[in-house]
């Protein structure tokens, strides 16, 4: 198993580039924001890799953090996404947004992604919400506070807000403690914040 390459950038396309190691050229296969990142032909670089061997056929992918690799492993098992799939989603979209969305089952957010249709966004809330949650630490806490929560978004998707937008604030509000056990005076203390985030 190849886990990362340490090289020198050789030649750069538009999905994949040649990264020099000791005298011998490997091909990568990359997404666009990877791409975006990389430094000018002639410079050193560090890739984390996986390496794919499908019949007869081995591909190398890389990546500039080990998150992205991570999320990337992920996706391969989930069913209907491939490797093609996985870094279209990666090239749309960061691995924390990718978990913010599922996490709060934001289909919307999603469907943002290029060639990713309702089935198969509706797929990946299924298959993943619970391990990316658990895995990123975002799962909350138990059944009932789940529901509670889930009581809270709905509410506030009624009003106009989108999921990717409110989610966030909602664990941060959590997280420090700043939501009780009513979901009403929650919902206006969500309502207050995001009133004063418009302000500044």
């Amino acid at each position: 198993m190849i886990s990362f390459l340490r090289g020198v950038l050789v030649q750069c396309d538009q999905e994949s580039i040649i990264v020099e190691l000791s005298g011998i050229g490997y091909e990568v296969q990359i997404h666009n924001r990877t791409l975006a990142s990389l430094p000018p032909v002639g410079n050193a670089l560090l890739l984390h890799t996986y390496l794919q061997v499908l019949d007869n056929d081995f591909k190398l992918y890389g990546f500039i953090s080990r998150e992205e690799l991570e999320l990337f492993k992920i996706l391969l098992g989930v069913s209907g996404i491939g490797a093609r799939g996985a870094l279209s989603i990666l090239s749309a979209m960061k691995p924390a947004d990718f978990y913010q969305a599922i996490v709060s089952s934001d289909e919307k957010r999603l469907l943002t992604v290029p060639g990713i249709g309702k089935k198969t966004a509706q797929r990946l809330v299924f298959e993943l919400k619970d391990k990316v949650g658990k895995q990123q630490g975002l799962s909350l806490a138990t059944s009932e506070d789940g529901n509670a929560m889930e009581e809270i978004l709905e509410a506030l998707e009624a009003l106009g807000y989108q999921r990717s937008e409110i989610f966030p604030m909602i664990m941060d509000m959590k997280a420090h403690n700043e939501l009780d056990d009513r979901v009403e005076e929650n919902i206006k203390k969500v309502l207050r914040r995001k009133a004063m985030q418009m302000k500044k």
